[in-house]
Order: structure tokens, then C-alpha cells, then sequence
């Protein structure tokens, strides 16, 4: 007679958990295919070519200040790819994950133009080093000219790769120091003081450069505004959202597991990639979410509050470029223009006498 042995207890079969890094390495991999596609086009375009400055000079001590800042900002891109990317890749034979981290934020150049998407808010001074944007090629894009935008080649350039990377890590260190200096506070108490630390730093930043004549947003709603009216007026906002989108990826950075692996990479071990392989999907899981995050908490907001600009104080030819004022079928943005669009049939030109004097001084 044969005997059957009680069943063990049974286990319960769980289902695999989703692996993140999938679905934000697909949304890197078509974020890169189509600002790949969009900047072939710009290139080989005739709108691949340097801003208008038009007739007005520029002042000389002006013109040197931004020789100086592209040679900062260039000497800068070097230092922060040697000492994050290539040494640390040299030395420890891997991709070292703060380096992917900055090439990943450098991607997010592409989106710099959308301020602009719908109504012309924010300009650069034309005499940087430019080839224009490639605004007017990003899919749906609204507002006129928008690729007379000049995107400064080495003062964006190295805004992108070193000044992002230094926000992020910068929000990192200060929640880690965070942990140490206030121990019975939470997490959720220490984020809005770490918070606070980049958003100091944008200020230092953004604040002068603006006085300084190296960048503008001449649109703007008024009651937002610092110093409304003057060429170096300051919306508010845009400091908030910029830094909620250093805040979202330097949470990213600061939450990685004992693996290293932040919450876009997580997964990745499940993939069975070569270590080559495993680089490439971490890349673009990186690049996925810092660009979706960049979209979501900046350039979504900022352009809704865009439609709302009412303030468009006078600026010179080189930071308007032939977009709205004299010498353009446009008038600069202000609460008396609506906003136009490249398929507006009869927009209200610079000189509509339906328009107070304040609005037809550019």
C-alpha cells in the first residue's frame, strides 16, 4: 500500500514586478529619434544660419562679457566631462553613473526653444555664437520665426551639461547633509529646504545675466514679474518650475538602491543585457525620464503662463531678431496683441494705430 506525503504549505505565485526601466528607455530611445530627425532638418535647412542682430549696436562692454562667458562656459563643458564621464570611466572600466546622469540632462537642450512655442516670451542676445534653432522644426510649433531664436552654442551648451548636473547634485547633497543636520525632521520636510538651496542658486544664475544683457524674457504677465517693464524684468515662475524639474531629478538621484540604480533604471538586472548593452538601456532610461520631467514641471506651466504675457518692455534689434517690432509684420507681445501664430492671416502689426504708444515701442 502506498502512501502519499502531505502537501506542503504552497507558495503563492506573484506576478513579476514591471520594470520601469523599460518604458522610460523606449520614451528615450523615441525622445532621441525624433530631436535626431528635428535637428537634420534645421541643419539642412536655410534656417541654419546666424540670428539677425539688426541695426542696433551693441554695447562694447557687452560684446565682452560674452566672449569671456562662452569661453567660461566652454572651458566649464571640458571640466565636467573629464572629471565626471571620462576619468571616473577610465579608471573604474564602467560608465560611471553621474557622467550618464549629465549627458541625460544634456539632452534636454532640445526643449530649450519651446519657451517661445506659443507666443514669443524669452530671447537670448543674437550676439552669441548661433545658428539660429531649430524651433520652428519641433512638431506643432506656433509662434512666427521661431527659429530666429538664437540658441548660444557654448553658453547653452554648457548651461546644459554643467549647470544642470551641478543643480541636481547640488539638491542631492544638500538633502544628504539634510538627513545629518536635522534628523527628526522627515524626508517631506527636508525636500522644500533642499528646494529652496537650487532655487538661490538659480537666482545667482539667472538674475544677473538678465541685468547684464545676456538673455531676457521680455514677455511676461506684470503682476508676476520682478522689476516689470524694465529690459531685465524676471518672471517669478519661471524659477519655480525650472527648479521643481531639478527638484523631480535630483529625487531621482538621491533615491537610488543599494545596486545604484535610480527609480527609471530599476529592472534592469532582469533584462539578461551584455554590460555594453546594459549602458545603452540605462542611458536612455535616464534620458527618458529627465526629458519627461523637464516637459511636465517646466515648459507645460511656463507656456500657459506665456499666454498670459501682458508686459513687453523695449529691447534692442539683437535681442528681438526680427520675430515682432519694426521691420517684422508682428507686434511684440503685450496685453492689446493677441497671440499670433505662423498660420495667422492678418496679424496686428508693430505699427496698428489701434495700439497704444507702449505697445508700438519696440
Amino acid at each position: 500500500m502506498s502512501t502519499v506525503a502531505p502537501a506542503g504549505p504552497v507558495t503563492p505565485v506573484t506576478a513579476p514586478k514591471p520594470a520601469p526601466v523599460k518604458a522610460f528607455a523606449v520614451l528615450g530611445g523615441l525622445i532621441l529619434g525624433l530631436f535626431g530627425y528635428v535637428l537634420i532638418r534645421w541643419v539642412t535647412s536655410p534656417a541654419f544660419a546666424p540670428s539677425p542682430v539688426g541695426p542696433d549696436p551693441i554695447p562694447p562692454a557687452t560684446l565682452v562679457l560674452i566672449r569671456v562667458t562662452e569661453v567660461f562656459c566652454g572651458t566649464l563643458i571640458l571640466v565636467f566631462l573629464w572629471r565626471l564621464l571620462i576619468k571616473p570611466w577610465i579608471r573604474d572600466r564602467k560608465a560611471p553613473w553621474d557622467g550618464l546622469l549629465m549627458l541625460a540632462l544634456f539632452t534636454m537642450w532640445i526643449q530649450d526653444p519651446m519657451c517661445n512655442y506659443f507666443n514669443f516670451t524669452f530671447s537670448y542676445n543674437a550676439y552669441f555664437v548661433n545658428m539660429g534653432s531649430w524651433a520652428s522644426f519641433l512638431p506643432g510649433w506656433q509662434s512666427p520665426r521661431g527659429s530666429n531664436l538664437p540658441e548660444p552654442i557654448f553658453l547653452m551648451g554648457g548651461i546644459y551639461l554643467w549647470f544642470t548636473t551641478m543643480n541636481v547634485i547640488a539638491f542631492s547633497w544638500a538633502m544628504r547633509k539634510l538627513r545629518v543636520w536635522l534628523p527628526r525632521m522627515s524626508t517631506l520636510g527636508h525636500v522644500p529646504i533642499a528646494y529652496v538651496v537650487i532655487v538661490l542658486m538659480d537666482f545667482a544664475l539667472e538674475l544677473p545675466a538678465c541685468r547684464l544683457g545676456l538673455f531676457a524674457y521680455p514677455g511676461a504677465p506684470h503682476g508676476l514679474t520682478l522689476w516689470a517693464g524694465e529690459y531685465y524684468q524676471f518672471p517669478i515662475y519661471e524659477n519655480i518650475f525650472m527648479n521643481f524639474n531639478y527638484l523631480s531629478i535630483g529625487l531621482l538621484r538621491f533615491f537610488r538602491n543599494d545596486r545604484g540604480e535610480s527609480f527609471a533604471e530599476r529592472g534592469i538586472g532582469t533584462l539578461g543585457l551584455s554590460t555594453k548593452l546594459r549602458t545603452a538601456v540605462r542611458f536612455l532610461a535616464l534620458v527618458g525620464f529627465c526629458n519627461l520631467s523637464y516637459f511636465v514641471v517646466y515648459f507645460m506651466p511656463y507656456n500657459w503662463m506665456a499666454m498670459q504675457a501682458d508686459t513687453f518692455p523695449r529691447y534692442p534689434s539683437y535681442m528681438r531678431y526680427e520675430i515682432c517690432g519694426q521691420g517684422t509684420p508682428y507686434a511684440c507681445p503685450s496685453r492689446e496683441v493677441p497671440v499670433p501664430s505662423r498660420g495667422t492671416l492678418a496679424p496686428v502689426g508693430p505699427d496698428d494705430p489701434r495700439l497704444s504708444p507702449t505697445a508700438r515701442q519696440n
